[in-house]
C-alpha cells in the first residue's frame, strides 16, 4: 500500500530506495497490502449549519475604536483586538465608523454608556497607547455595557514599542476569561513546512495571526513535519544519506537517527513520539528528547503514521491494520489500541483538541475530495469543517479548541470555527502538516 505525496529517489549504503515524503501524513512505499474489509459508512456530505440569531449562538456585540494617545500605534493596537475577536467567531465586531465622537470622551476608564447602547454595543474596549522615552505604556478597559459603567477588565502594559501586539493579545485573551470563564489562545503561534522549489522544503513558523512568518530549517536538504518541543521546533530532515529527527537546537545535525527512516516528530508526556521503519516496517515509537531510550508503541503488519498527542498522554495515529488509512488511538505506553474512525475510506493527519472535557479529534478524509472533519470519539459524532471549498487538509486545533487552522488550496493557512464557521485566510501560500503549539506566550 502506498500513503501518497511527493516522491523522492534516495541513495542509502549503495541501495537506491523509493519512498513517499507524504506531505500530508509523511510515510514511505510499502508492498504490503491489506485484505480487503467491509465499506465503512460515509463521511458526513454536508457541513453542519447554525442558525447565529438562536440565544445559543448569538454573538457578542462589541466595540473597539482605535485606542487614544499616539495614533498609528492605537490604530494597530486595536486593529490586533479586532482580528483575533474576528478569528475566535464569538464576537460580532462593530464597525468603528458606526462609533460617535460622543462615545469617547472623558478619560479611558470611564464610560458613558449610551452612545454605545445606540450602535447597539454590549461591550466597549477603551484604551490608550503613550511613549515614555523609548518604551510605551498601554492602559486597556473592558467594559461590559449590562454590568454598569466602571470597567469589568482593566489592566497596563509597559514595555517596548515592538511589545504592543503580545499586549494586545493578552489583553484578548483575558476578555475572553472575563467574558466565558476560559482564556483565549491569541497570541500562540503555528509551525508548517513550505515548499519552495523543486526538491527544497523548509519549516517555518508564525504567530497564529498570520504576523512574524519566520524559517527555521536552515535550507540543508528537505526539511518537513514540524513540531513544537522543547527549546523550539523539531522536523524531519531528508538528505542524500537518510531521513532523521532534527531540531534548531542541533543545528539540523541528529537528533534521533538509525540511518534507516526516522520521522514525525511530536512530543508527548515528556517523551517524542516518532515514526520509524528501523525494524522492518512502519510503525510508532517514543523516545527521550535525547533520543535514548528508544521504545516501539506498535506492533501491526500495517502501516502506522502520524502519531499526535492527546490530553493524558493518549496517542492519535493513522494505521492501514484494517484494510484503509483510519484514526486509532492509544495510550502513552502502546497499550489499549482501538479504532476511531468508521466513517470514510482514507481518513489521515488527526489532531487533538487539547481540552480534555472534548474528546474531539480532527482529521483529513476523503469524500470525492480532501476536507476537513472531526469526530467525537466517545459519542461518533462527525462534524464536516470544509465543503467545495478547494482541497483542504492538515488541521491543528488551537490550545484553547476554540479554533481549527487548516492548508486550503484556495490560498493559505485558515482558522475556523471547530464547525467551519467563519474560515479566515491569515497565511498566504502553501503549507503543510500544520502544528498549533499548546501554550500562549506571556
Amino acid at each position: 500500500m502506498t500513503l501518497p505525496l511527493l516522491n523522492t529517489t534516495y541513495r542509502f549504503r549503495g541501495a537506491t530506495r523509493v519512498f513517499v515524503a507524504s506531505l500530508v501524513s509523511l510515510t514511505f512505499v510499502a508492498s504490503y497490502q491489506r485484505a480487503p474489509v467491509q465499506a465503512d459508512d460515509a463521511l458526513p456530505a454536508e457541513r453542519v449549519v447554525l442558525d447565529i440569531d438562536s440565544p445559543e449562538h448569538a454573538l457578542y456585540r462589541i466595540a473597539v475604536p482605535n485606542l487614544e494617545g499616539d495614533a498609528a500605534m492605537g490604530q494597530q493596537g486595536a486593529g490586533v483586538l479586532r482580528f483575533d475577536f474576528n478569528l475566535v467567531s464569538l464576537f460580532e465586531i462593530l464597525d468603528p465608523r458606526s462609533f460617535l465622537s460622543s462615545g469617547l470622551k472623558g478619560e479611558v476608564n470611564t464610560l458613558d454608556p449610551g452612545p454605545w447602547r445606540a450602535v447597539g454595543a454590549q461591550g466597549v474596549i477603551r484604551g490608550k497607547v503613550t511613549r515614555e522615552g523609548k518604551g510605551i505604556r498601554v492602559e486597556a478597559h473592558l467594559f461590559e455595557l449590562a454590568k454598569g459603567t466602571d470597567p469589568t477588565l482593566s489592566r497596563i502594559y509597559a514595555g517596548s514599542p515592538n511589545q504592543l501586539r503580545g499586549f494586545m493579545h493578552r489583553f484578548a485573551n483575558e476578555v475572553l476569561a472575563a467574558l466565558t470563564g476560559k482564556a483565549g489562545a491569541f497570541g500562540s503561534r503555528l509551525t508548517f513546512a513550505r515548499k519552495l522549489q523543486m526538491g527544497r522544503k523548509e519549516v517555518f513558523v508564525a504567530d497564529s495571526d498570520g504576523h512574524s512568518v519566520l524559517r527555521v530549517s536552515d535550507g540543508t536538504g528537505i526539511n518537513l513535519l514540524p513540531s513544537f518541543g522543547p527549546g523550539g521546533i523539531w522536523w524531519t530532515r531528508l538528505d542524500k544519506n537518510y531521513t532523521y529527527i532534527t531540531n534548531r537546537a542541533a543545528q539540523g545535525k541528529p537528533v534521533i537517527s538509525s540511518n534507516r527512516l526516522d520521522m514525525a516528530p511530536v512530543f508527548c508526556g515528556g517523551r517524542i513520539l516518532f515514526v520509524s521503519n528501523r525494524d522492518g516496517n512502519s510503525e510508532i515509537y517514543s523516545a527521550k528528547p535525547d533520543g535514548s531510550d528508544v521504545r516501539r508503541l506498535t506492533d501491526d503488519p500495517g502501516i502506522d503514521v502520524s502519531p499526535a498527542c492527546g490530553p493524558g498522554g493518549r496517542i492519535a495515529f493513522v494505521s492501514n491494520r484494517h484494510g484503509t488509512p483510519q484514526i486509532f488511538v492509544m495510550n502513552g505506553d502502546g497499550s489499549g489500541v482501538r479504532r476511531i474512525t468508521y466513517r470514510g475510506t482514507y481518513n489521515q493527519t488527526p489532531a487533538w483538541c487539547p481540552d480534555p472535557k472534548k474528546p474531539i479529534i480532527a482529521f483529513t478524509g476523503r469524500s470525492g475530495g480532501m476536507d476537513v472533519y472531526t469526530v467525537n470519539i466517545e459519542t461518533q459524532k462527525y462534524t464536516r469543517l470544509t465543503q467545495a471549498q478547494g482541497i483542504n487538509k492538515d488541521p491543528a486545533f488551537s490550545p484553547d479548541c476554540r479554533m481549527v487552522a487548516f492548508h486550503s488550496s484556495r490560498g493559505g493557512i485558515f482558522i475556523s470555527s471547530p464547525e467551519g464557521l467563519n474560515q479566515q485566510l491569515v497565511i498566504p501560500g502553501h503549507a503543510e502538516t500544520i502544528r498549533w503549539s499548546t501554550s500562549v506566550a506571556p
